[in-house]
């Protein structure tokens, strides 16, 4: 383990989701979930939404859209005013936001009069909390001056609570939010679509039976992603699971030390005079994570018997003590984390993200339907591939298999296996091992063959099954200047053959398949020969050798979830050596070893 990660347990989310749409819906409140503590990662929207959620709330402009660059295109809610330089791109990417200031509501309305278009907003109300919001009195004025604004259009009113006060939801002030929203329906004769009453925080007044009638949407984050941990304190509602997240840092040095140390003290490296308790000689690791990347006060060690002493930029001090079972150096160590660690750990870009799905069980023998385009059938005829298939036992079926394997003479066989491999994942990875990036303008078949524009075909198409972020282009040796900058604006992971001759294939493909792999359900995988340099295949020369294609295939079929598999070129005019290489690098992804 280079460095920290912290896995994120994407049942639970939509297990959490699932239990707070389900107790809103029964008071007649819809939720939308709030994926800012997950730095809007796309795997845990989709989470959220497959529990039900309504709609999504963030409050980075940035995290929106790597949530529309993923494909998701459910309703999405601004939780902060936008700086004016960025509100055309307010109008452009986000269904609805907050708003409590009338010069930005005024510049949000022209700018969407200029593009032709109306923004929907929410006025957000300040009842006590004293950080965003129209003063009570103040409202009604407001709301008639935003009426007099074709560009924009009141939609419902919301409050902020536990933000910066720590003012609590309560009867009176969720009452007095009703009141206000029944108000401006009065006077304008609007019906308000959304009367917010806070985030998270406002669960437990849902959950005790006292929230009042008329509120009808809730943001929640908190209560989703860590089980409201934070929301019900010490008394957790069981519905609710609090182990969606948890860091894991490595030990880099474990002693034993004084309790105390030796010297005079001053400022420590943040400002800070120091406090220290002597327990005498105590046994103390150091960790790979520090204030950099997490907030060190919210952190809880998983580990019995450990304690967070305190850290420095880099490291995290421990007592190891009275740890059990002992640790030592290499060892891992785990922490279950309150908000503002998950927050900063989630931000921080020197720890590892890891969305994990439960595998589904399988007892099921491996099996394979094999769907071939052309003459591609007499090439896996004549190499006998069914028949060695069977000899280490995977099953060839026409339906119903849990891979799919097709073959074709170019590499629009990749399309023509995702587009019916893709609907029946929610989330899908895409591991393309070919010299070429295939992604020229899909309209330009006269300039280049049809071929050239199919990886930009699948990735404009296919969303919200296949993400950006779960795209891996292993072996490219040729990518046009246009391709380079889709590439470089779409965030996809290539390994060009400068990083393979680097790095080592063996490196690459434990990161390429942890990406593929990252919060799906399974990944495709998509081989072209061109990218092996082979005997008598002047196309791959300066690719991968035979022995590397064949360590990427292994290590594919050691991680295990590939769900579909397309090779091109593969006619009965391939040279037979050829032929013969690609299906043995395809028995080598289905399992098959020397011994």
């Amino acid at each position: 383990m280079p460095d920290p990660i912290v896995t994120i347990n994407l049942a639970l989310i939509e297990h959490n989701a699932r239990a707070v749409v389900t107790r809103c819906a029964r008071g007649g409140i819809q939720v939308y979930g709030v994926t800012k503590g997950a730095c809007g990662m796309p795997t845990v929207a989709r989470a959220m939404l497959r529990g039900g959620v309504a709609g999504l709330a963030e409050s980075r402009f940035e995290n929106i859209r790597r949530l529309r660059a993923s494909g998701i295109d459910c309703k999405i809610m601004l939780l902060r005013s936008p700086p004016m330089v960025r509100i055309e791109e307010l109008i452009r990417i986000v269904d609805v936001s907050l708003q409590s200031e009338l010069p930005v509501i005024r510049e949000i309305s022209r700018t969407a009069e200029r593009i032709g278009r109306v923004h929907d907003i929410i006025l957000m109300v300040d009842l006590g909390d004293l950080r965003e919001g129209i003063w009570p009195n103040d409202l009604l004025p407001v709301v008639e001056d935003v009426m007099n604004l074709s560009g924009v259009r009141i939609v419902g009113v919301g409050v902020n609570l536990m933000c910066f006060g720590g003012i609590m939801p309560t009867v009176d002030n969720m009452n007095q939010l009703v009141a206000h929203a029944y108000k401006v329906e009065a006077r304008t004769g609007l019906h308000l679509d959304f009367i917010s009453g806070g985030g998270s925080s406002s669960l437990p007044l849902l959950v005790s039976g006292d929230m009042p009638p008329g509120i009808n949407n809730l943001r929640v984050g908190e209560a989703i992603l860590q089980g409201g941990a934070e929301t019900f304190h010490d008394a957790p509602w069981p519905p609710l699971d609090q182990n969606v997240f948890q860091l894991t840092a490595e030990l880099l040095e474990v002693k034993l030390k004084p309790s105390l140390p030796i010297g005079k003290t001053g400022f420590d490296a943040f400002g800070n005079v120091p406090r220290f308790v002597d327990e005498g000689d105590r046994l103390r690791g150091i960790a790979n994570i520090g204030r950099e990347d997490v907030m060190v006060d919210g952190l809880i060690p998983t580990h019995k018997g450990v304690r967070v002493l305190g850290a420095s930029s880099d490291h995290l001090v421990l007592d190891l003590h009275e740890a059990d079972p002992p640790l030592q150096v290499g060892d891992s160590v785990s922490f279950k984390m309150n908000y503002g660690a998950m927050l900063a750990v989630m931000t921080s870009e020197y720890v590892e993200k890891v969305p994990m799905r439960e595998a589904p069980h399988n007892d099921e023998p491996p099996s394979v339907s094999i769907h071939t385009l052309g003459d591609a059938d007499l090439v896996f005829a004549l190499h006998r591939l069914s028949e060695r298939l069977g000899t280490f036992g995977v099953v060839v079926q026409a339906d119903d298999a849990r891979t799919r394997l097709d073959a074709g003479p170019d590499r629009r066989i990749a399309w023509d296996a995702l587009k019916r491999s893709a609907p029946h994942h929610d989330a899908l990875g895409l591991l393309w091992i070919d010299p070429l990036a295939a992604l020229m303008p899909d309209h330009s078949e006269d300039e280049w063959p049809a071929e050239h524009a199919v990886l930009r075909r699948i990735m404009d198409r296919l969303p919200p099954y296949l993400s950006p972020e779960n795209i891996v282009l292993i072996g490219l040796r040729r990518a046009d200047s246009a391709e380079a900058e889709v590439l470089k604006a779409r965030g996809i992971k290539v390994y060009t053959m400068v990083e393979i001759d680097a790095v080592g294939l063996r490196q690459i493909m434990r990161e390429a398949l942890n990406i593929v792999t990252s919060g799906t359900s399974g990944y495709h995988v998509h081989y072209s020969p061109d990218v092996t340099d082979m005997p008598g295949w002047i196309k791959g020369l300066g690719g991968i050798t035979v022995r590397e294609t064949h360590q990427v295939m292994e290590a594919v079929f050691a991680k295990r979830g590939m769900v579909s598999l397309s090779l091109s070129q593969i006619t009965s005019a391939l040279p037979p050596q050829v032929a013969a290489e690609c299906v043995n690098f395809l028995l080598s992804a289905f399992g098959k070893k020397i011994l």
